[in-house]
């Protein structure tokens, strides 16, 4: 039988915040907070940062304000990193599409040892994968229910609706992201090096002859993976917590494709780098290759912080210190920036006007 949880007002759940260890002083204001962000929100969602996640107590004794703030700069700073996300996806998804149908075409057909005009033909992809038949049975019943009368708020829905096929650029828009993964993943080899190349070094890049393609390709696999698991954590509103994390960056791919001075590997055995919040702007970075989307991250992210800081200082004096609510280290944004000039040079430069502690100045310190 289910355990039944206990309903409580807003003044009992005042009482048993205070019974935790939380601090209140004002029980009005701390209704408005409790009617806004609710309780699961401001105390289940930041047990791991007073005392863990399996204590009762809140050690510390924060305040209701303490624990907005949290909450607020996790939500606020996360929701950049998902519109990052976003961008990585759209990017990966893009590179697919294009070269599928550059080299498959652009009809598909219902059987998949079919190989007159159909992308989803078997002999277009890994002949030796146990996997590529059920994934492109996956892919051709997600098209089928985008034709069938049950999809109504698709992208395709309204290109469908002038009795087209579906070609793989507009199609893909309607694939989920671990599924455009596993569909990249059942690619022949030098297909998958080819999106490789692009991800990593950019549509008119060129890998550098010191990184083998077998090391940029596990790199590849690994951090979109990171990337997905991270999208859904955060799209579903939950905390992300690396120990949870059952993907994460190789050490081997990661070093040979990391610039000088973007983690060390003291730092990567201690966990930074590895599956962390930090592992996942990394990535971020790592794939975008437009300067402006670029500037504009980072600037979003420094905006977050910048936020936090002001209000911490205004607020929340006691507040914990931003960096351990976001579980990112004090670096973060230095070390991003500078993989921004590693890449965009004088236009990142010139951009961000950098002093020697940018995380305690702002990016636009002079």
């Amino acid at each position: 039988m289910l355990k039944q949880k206990t309903f409580r007002t807003y003044k009992e759940q005042i009482e048993f915040m205070r019974s935790r260890g939380i601090e209140i002083t004002d029980e009005k204001r701390a209704i408005e907070t409790l009617s806004t962000f609710s309780y699961y929100s401001l105390v289940n969602l930041n047990k791991h940062l007073y005392g863990g996640l399996n204590r009762r107590e809140f050690t510390g004794n924060p305040s209701i304000m303490d624990l907005q703030l949290a909450h607020m700069v996790n939500m606020n700073f996360y929701q950049v990193v998902l519109k990052g996300i976003l961008y990585v996806e759209a990017s990966f998804k893009t590179k697919l599409a294009y070269l599928i149908s550059r080299k498959f075409g652009s009809v598909s057909g219902d059987d998949i040892t079919d190989p007159n005009a159909n992308y989803f033909y078997r002999g277009y992809y890994d002949s030796s994968s146990s996997l590529t038949n059920s994934i492109l049975s996956t892919l051709q019943n997600k098209l089928r229910y985008l034709e069938s009368s049950a999809n109504e708020n698709s992208y395709s829905r309204e290109f469908l609706a002038d009795n087209k096929q579906l070609p793989p650029w507009i199609f893909i828009h309607d694939v989920e992201f671990g599924l455009a993964i596993q569909w990249y993943n059942i690619l022949r080899e030098l297909d998958k090096d080819e999106i490789c190349d692009k991800m990593m070094w950019g549509e008119i890049g060129k890998r550098p002859d010191d990184i083998p393609v077998t090391l940029a390709k596990e790199f590849l696999t690994s951090a979109l993976e990171t990337l997905r698991v991270y999208r859904n954590t955060i799209a579903h509103g939950e905390r992300v917590f690396s120990s949870e994390m059952l993907c994460s960056l190789p050490e081997e791919p990661l070093f040979a494709i990391l610039p000088d001075g973007t983690l060390t590997l003291d730092e990567y055995k201690a966990g930074v780098g590895t599956n962390d919040p930090y592992a996942c702007l990394i990535a971020i970075i790592l794939f975008i290759h437009d300067p402006v989307l670029m500037l504009s991250f980072l600037t979003e992210l420094q905006s977050q912080l910048d936020f936090a800081r002001l209000m911490q200082q205004t607020m929340a004096p006691g507040a914990l210190d931003v960096y351990r609510i976001l579980g990112i280290p004090p670096y973060t944004m230095e070390r991003l920036i500078q993989l921004s000039h590693e890449r965009f040079g004088d236009v990142s430069r010139s951009y961000f006007k950098l002093t020697e502690h940018p995380q305690d100045h702002g990016i636009y310190a002079e």
